[in-house]
């Protein structure tokens, strides 16, 4: 039997029935404020928290205007004259917002404070033994205006109602590129070994509606690299660089790849699993399955002392514990999680394995291709994932403009978007 066609990236299925208010988010930056939340009722448990005057990271708080995170690490670093590494972040934020969150620089308080970079401010917090690390945050607080919505204060109500138990914890667009959509068909290349067509992929694949669209298009027609390298605005950091390399090294793609940050060539494999992910997901809500009840063969995982999903504590849903899993679901203190795939990654039991499997055979992917022998440093060894979340300590209102404005915190690894596109519902993905 033939397989039914899988959504674009930003198009999954809703869990809410009600028609949504349409919409758009950051008409201005300031309408999308994320904050970076390191502890949430116990003390930040983090090495980078606490102080010490011998250490050589300087741990600081920075605010940022439309900023692309992996941009600002690298303007960073070169104004100070360290390596990328030096700089460390928890996660990485939305560029068309205001956003503060926590990094670590390996250099001096004094040479920080003389960085002087448009709509950013740092404040210098102390100094550590240890680095910020990926992951070393608990959750992201959020204030957003919607604006040209329909501002229907009773729809609004009606899906919030909906959504009571939890929306569907897909990765947002913003994962797979917001602008220009092509991170995870990049990742996949690299997962396949074609990395000629990953690195064409990341300069001049998708669409053009976007900055240095002339540009992609013409390298995309005459593979003239030389021109290219003239033609490619300097904001396009990355790109440069790649394009830089390869008229060095003429089809050096394994090389190419590498000039970007470690973190950032890693996340185009993120997003690929991250693709599957949200298939997956989507599939189990398009045939009619709980993602709040557990079914029996489902993986579960325990709340941590930080009130978010335990990775480390995989539960199988079994005829004897479901219940009693499915109440501990119900109360927020466990999640039914989805795979992200890896090396070590195993086939979940029951109705979620079959699903698993029928889009990874659709994807022609098996759990070993995520070890890439030429690039190891860019293999993974696979997660879980929550299926849904929930919306906490939601506050909203319809501001004197008529713009619903909403405040509410998630889980790290939440994507605000993926809640708001349940209220929204709009088929244009750049509204988000």
């Amino acid at each position: 039997m033939e397989s039914p066609a899988r959504p674009e990236v930003g198009n999954e299925s809703y869990l809410s029935k009600t028609n949504g208010i349409n919409g758009k988010l950051r008409e201005v930056p300031e309408d999308f404020v994320v904050n970076e939340i390191i502890e949430k009722g116990h003390s930040a448990h983090w090495a980078w928290a606490q102080p010490s005057d011998n250490g050589r990271h300087s741990i600081v708080k920075i605010t940022a205007k439309n900023w692309d995170t992996h941009v600002l690490i690298k303007e960073i670093s070169k104004r100070l004259n360290i390596g990328q590494r030096a700089v460390g972040f928890a996660g990485t934020k939305d560029k068309r917002a205001l956003t503060t969150q926590y990094i670590s620089i390996m250099s001096s308080p004094n040479k920080i404070d003389k960085l002087d970079l448009e709509n950013v401010s740092i404040e210098f917090i102390h100094k550590s033994v240890k680095p910020v690390r990926l992951g070393n945050l608990v959750a992201n607080e959020f204030k957003i205006k919607i604006s040209q919505s329909k501002n229907e204060e009773e729809t609004i109500a009606n899906i919030l109602d909906e959504l009571k138990e939890g929306f569907p914890n897909y990765f947002g667009i913003q994962r797979f590129g917001a602008v220009r959509p092509i991170t995870h068909t990049v990742g996949k290349k690299i997962v396949q070994d074609k990395y000629e067509e990953a690195v064409w992929d990341y300069l001049c694949g998708g669409e053009y509606e976007s900055f240095g669209s002339e540009a992609r298009q013409n390298l995309k027609n005459t593979k003239d690299l030389d021109t290219a390298l003239q033609e490619y605005p300097y904001k396009l950091l990355f790109e440069r660089q790649i394009i830089g390399h390869l008229t060095r090294k003429k089809e050096d793609y394994i090389g190419a790849i590498r000039q970007l940050p470690e973190n950032l060539s890693k996340m185009l494999v993120h997003a690929y699993q991250s693709l599957i992910f949200n298939h997956v997901l989507n599939l189990r809500i398009e045939k009619g399955y709980s993602i709040h009840k557990p079914l029996i063969g489902d993986n579960i995982v325990p709340v941590d002392i930080y009130g978010g999903p335990d990775q480390r504590r995989i539960i199988e849903v079994t005829e004897r514990n479901q219940k009693k899993l499915e109440k501990r679901c119900s109360e927020g203190k466990a999640w039914i999680v989805g795979l992200l795939p890896g090396i070590k990654s195993k086939h979940t039991n029951g109705i979620q394995g079959d699903l698993e499997r029928q889009i990874m055979r659709d994807e022609n992917i098996e759990f070993k291709d995520f070890s890439i022998g030429k690039i190891p440093e860019l293999s993974s060894f696979g997660m879980y994932r929550p299926l849904n979340q929930k919306i906490n300590d939601l506050k909203w209102k319809i501001d004197d403009d008529g713009k619903p404005t909403l405040e509410f915190w998630l889980h790290k690894g939440t994507y605000a978007t993926s809640f708001l596109r349940e209220l929204m519902k709009s088929e244009n993905m750049r509204a988000y």
